[in-house]
């Protein structure tokens, strides 16, 4: 399983990597031809635009799986480490439950847009929709690992979470006198 994710994440970094190289390349190449060619690429323009969506979207898959979101975490830093996992394990749910309801709305704009294209490209609309669709199923499935993970399993704790006090590590310090050997 370790494996498998490692080879997804590694290929979700290489596809933002490409999909950024190619932005820059459209748009460098487009500026180039216009000022100096006083001529450009009509659907360049346009590409970059479905690109920097892919790449956001992509982006925001990547900063769900390392917890890289912002977030308050002031409250929950005070609590207890079982409170910290309850509390995760709800947040975690909220999350899922506001990604349902985008998925709802991307379903219903792709519906809404359906056979309607780009004027430059003639790419259909839709796929402004499809990364949103296909981040927010993605963020999804992080989100119900990461929670069964720390809340259920206690592994894969957020940076936040306090650690959870070993009672061999407490019955060490005790016959020592308060110092760990």
């Amino acid at each position: 399983m370790e494996r498998l994710l490692k080879i997804l994440n590694s290929s979700l970094n290489a596809l933002i990597t490409v999909i950024l190289s190619a932005m820059c390349i459209f748009v460098f190449l487009n500026v180039v031809l216009r000022y100096v060619f006083n001529s450009g690429l009509t659907w360049s323009e346009e590409l970059a635009r479905y690109l920097f969506v892919w790449v956001v979207f992509l982006g925001a898959i990547v900063a769900a799986k390392d917890k890289s979101h912002l977030g308050v975490d002031l409250l929950v830093r005070i609590l207890p480490h079982g409170l910290q996992r309850a509390a995760y394990v709800l947040s975690n749910i909220v999350i899922i439950v506001v990604l349902g309801l985008f998925i709802d709305g991307l379903i219903k704009m792709m519906a809404l847009n359906s056979g309607i294209t780009s004027p430059g490209t003639g790419l259909p609309v839709a796929l402004f929709y499809l990364a949103g669709l296909f981040a927010a199923v993605c963020m999804i499935g992080i989100s119900i690992i990461q929670a069964v993970q720390f809340g259920f399993f206690n592994r894969n704790s957020p940076s936040w979470a306090k650690k959870e006090k070993n009672v061999n590590d407490m019955n060490l310090l005790n016959e020592n006198g308060g110092t760990k050997s």
